[in-house]
């Protein structure tokens, strides 16, 4: 028996099988839902999708910024700190913060994720802010302001993503980072003009397990960016870590919330 160029049948066998076995570890993932706001009127709703042609499950955990145990308040269920989800074939499944707490809080509490899958899925995180109302049509009473859906990606070192920020429509982005890792992760994030140049560059750490956002306004962030807030700008960020950590981020436009498209391009 001739396979993969291995005249030996034992030999062979082994070969196989140490293909098998690396196909399925190679299909398991890490992924990051970098950033779980709820509470002071925001909520958050967790897709996972699979496309595939077996089942996946996904082990959820939940992380405050500091990197303790997180406990988010999912509908249903109370308080949960962990979460284990079937995905069938072909299908959807889903995780709710509880809708009824988004106004439970005056201010927003601030969590993150890991999800451990076995296979590949589809994480699309839906963020929405609301207002209590009055209006008895309403049910549950709170009218939805604004909502912006971002995919959760696997960890990586490098992200790169276009933005806008000011000018007449008032532009910005926000973004979130996270680290998984057992140590502080040390990272780079470059503002870079539309023709690739480098505008502004920060350097920044997160501890074990810890999470941060800002926005690309933030003067703290980006001292020497110089933006005019009267002239829109286009460009992109890019951000370069020591290890695999988590992004999302989300573009600004006036009071509106919308996605935006992240690669993982190398680090320039």
């Amino acid at each position: 028996m001739r396979r993969f160029g291995v005249s030996n049948p034992k030999v062979a066998g082994v070969v196989i099988l140490c293909l098998t076995v690396f196909a399925a570890l190679a299909q398991a993932e890490t992924y990051i839902v970098a950033h779980v706001p709820f509470g002071g009127g925001w909520s958050t709703r967790l897709f996972f999708a699979n496309s595939g042609a077996a089942d996946v499950t996904a082990d959820v955990a939940f992380f405050t910024m500091t990197g303790t145990t997180g406990s988010v308040p999912l509908e249903g269920q109370g308080a949960q700190s962990t979460q284990h989800i079937a995905v069938g074939k072909n299908q959807v499944a889903t995780i709710n913060v509880d809708p009824t707490q988004r106004n439970a809080t005056t201010s927003v509490n601030v969590m993150w994720a890991t999800v451990t899958t076995n296979g590949p899925l589809n994480i699309l995180s839906l963020f929405d802010s609301s207002v209590p109302t009055t209006v008895p049509s309403v049910v549950p009473a709170t009218l939805v302001t604004g909502a912006v859906g971002a995919q959760s990606v696997a960890t990586a070192t490098s992200f790169r993503f276009p933005i806008a920020v000011n000018g007449p429509l008032h532009f910005n982005a926000g973004l979130a980072v996270s680290n998984p890792n057992a140590s502080t992760v040390n990272y780079t994030v470059h503002l870079l003009n539309a023709d690739g140049t480098t505008r502004d560059t920060a350097q920044k750490s997160l501890p074990a397990k810890g999470q941060t956002s800002f926005v690309v306004s933030d003067t703290t962030v980006f001292p020497n960016a110089n933006f005019d807030p009267n002239t829109q700008f286009t460009g992109s960020i890019a951000v370069c870590a020591t290890q695999p950590m988590g992004l999302v981020t989300i573009g600004i436009e006036g009071g509106a919330l919308y996605t935006i498209s992240v690669t993982n391009d190398l680090c320039p």
